[in-house]
């Protein structure tokens, strides 16, 4: 079993991934993975979620091992990423967490090996674990996701993050809209797509925002104006006194957002970090018992 895409659950499964990340997060584990190994390979430049795997694989008990990005590998040598991934699964980890780009293809990669997948973030594709750690989050404050309108702003485009959480929200039945530059709108969006930073605030129940990526836009493009999508002390007073913001990080400050907002009560950034260790849990020890 691996966990590629959230499309391929059902709505059983993701609740008992939030059931054993409540349970992880509230109890004293004792290490339930001794004899596993985790090989966590990230191509890509990861804080958060490479730090959350490690931790999750260790408090879990079981042994990580990290390949993260070209230098010292044999990628300097112009191997192909499926050539790196097919010889690490041949030294047989009992799982592999894979942060790539779209040059990788996980889902053929998955039918090409016998070792389960985790997706810790693939190109555009998607980000199960940070779609689920961000509905923890907001369960964690009492939120019921059948009643939620959740607005994402920013660079919608490149967003893997958007990518999984429409899957997410066909399953758990909230709604999703769009906010931001029009350049970086999808084309032919199946959501509500908002104009203005306080026409979507006034919508929504949950705020994302989403890093706007400049390594994924065009080279010599045309400059996209943003000052109007950031969250600041002023654009703030949009936000319903009910409302949650979030930000799957890193943040550009002083473009989503200004620093100031951070001393909001209804910011959940850093809660979003502290779930995504519990949520990283779940998922490994799910998917090593063959439940996901």
């Amino acid at each position: 079993m691996s966990v590629v895409s959230l499309s391929e659950l059902t709505l059983q499964q993701v609740e008992s991934v939030f059931i054993n990340s409540d349970f992880f997060k509230t109890k004293n584990v004792n290490p339930l993975l001794s004899e596993t190994i985790v090989a966590n390979i990230f191509f890509e430049a990861s804080t958060r979620t490479r730090m959350s795997f490690e931790m999750a694989t260790m408090r879990l008990g079981a042994k990580s091992i990290l390949f993260s990005g070209k230098m010292g590998t044999s990628l300097e040598k112009d191997e192909s990423y499926l050539d790196t991934l097919l010889n690490i699964a041949a030294m047989k980890p009992n799982m592999m967490v894979i942060r790539c780009g779209d040059e990788v293809d996980l889902r053929a990669l998955r039918k090409q090996i016998d070792v389960p997948i985790i997706n810790a973030g693939w190109g555009a594709q998607g980000h199960p674990s940070q779609a689920l750690l961000d509905i923890a989050t907001l369960r964690s404050k009492g939120k019921h996701m059948e009643k939620e309108r959740v607005l994402f702003v920013g660079d919608i485009k490149h967003s893997r993050v958007v990518s999984s959480h429409l899957e997410l929200a066909s399953i758990m039945k909230y709604e999703v809209a769009f906010c931001g530059p029009a350049a970086y709108m999808p084309a032919n969006a199946k959501v509500p797509v908002f104009s203005t930073l306080k026409e979507g605030m006034a919508w929504a129940t949950t705020v994302i925002f989403l890093r706007f990526q400049k390594e994924r836009h065009q080279a010599g493009g045309e400059s996209v104006k943003t000052e109007s999508f950031q969250l600041n002390t002023e654009t703030l007073k949009y936000l319903k006194s009910d409302s949650l913001f979030l930000h799957p990080g890193p943040v550009n400050w002083g473009v989503e957002m200004t620093e100031g907002v951070l001393k909001d009560p209804r910011c959940m950034i850093l809660d979003q970090v502290n779930h995504g260790v519990y949520i990283r849990m779940a998922l490994i020890y799910m998917v090593s018992k063959g439940e996901l």
